[in-house]
């Protein structure tokens, strides 16, 4: 829970700076408080990673960044991707010009979400919550001791992601059945 980890590092870093320029985007572009929270919490996290502790911090649960930070975000890019096929938020006439394409990066999105963020995710949310758990139940610890409102918020915040995460999925299934419906 306590090893610094570089590449975890950076990638906290990297993903506060781009959950910063997410919320600009969010709020510029009126997605909704969902997204706002999503994007406030999501940054405090990358903060609480890098920073917890304060001055004698040096963060927490880096390797899991490589994971939350990481790996999950295959999905996002794949998402981004797609967006470039929405004639309102994206490039009007990409859809029609590439039809399968868009098809082909829908049905690559949903997969790689569904196999990330519902099956994955929820296992490694558990072995963080276990760490964070076993770290907070052990009185010697001194680095717990110090980020224990740290290890109290992210794991918080990590069970509300978690929840999102099939709230977004029952978003997907919605949309993408109303698409299929639409091509019959």
């Amino acid at each position: 829970m306590w090893t610094p980890l570089p590449a975890g590092h950076d990638l906290l870093q990297f993903f506060a700076a781009y959950q910063l320029k997410n919320l600009y985007d969010t709020v510029v572009w009126d997605d909704g408080a969902l997204f706002v929270a999503h994007h406030v919490l999501s940054g405090l996290v990358a903060w609480g990673g890098m920073h917890a502790g304060g001055s004698g911090g040096g963060g927490l649960g880096q390797v899991y960044a490589v994971f939350f930070m990481g790996i999950s975000e295959v999905s996002t890019a794949l998402l981004v991707l797609l967006a470039n096929f929405d004639d309102e938020l994206g490039v009007p006439g990409l859809a029609d010009a590439f039809p399968t394409a868009r098809i082909v990066l829908g049905a690559a999105f949903t997969v790689a979400f569904v196999f990330i963020r519902i099956a994955v995710w929820p296992w490694v949310a558990y072995l963080f919550l276990r760490d964070v758990r076993a770290a907070l139940r052990d009185e010697s610890d001194e680095l717990a001791k110090a980020r224990r409102p740290w290890l109290l918020v992210i794991g918080g915040i990590l069970g509300a992601l978690t929840i999102l995460q099939f709230v977004w999925l029952a978003e997907i299934a919605s949309r993408g059945w109303g698409e299929a419906v639409a091509l019959m």
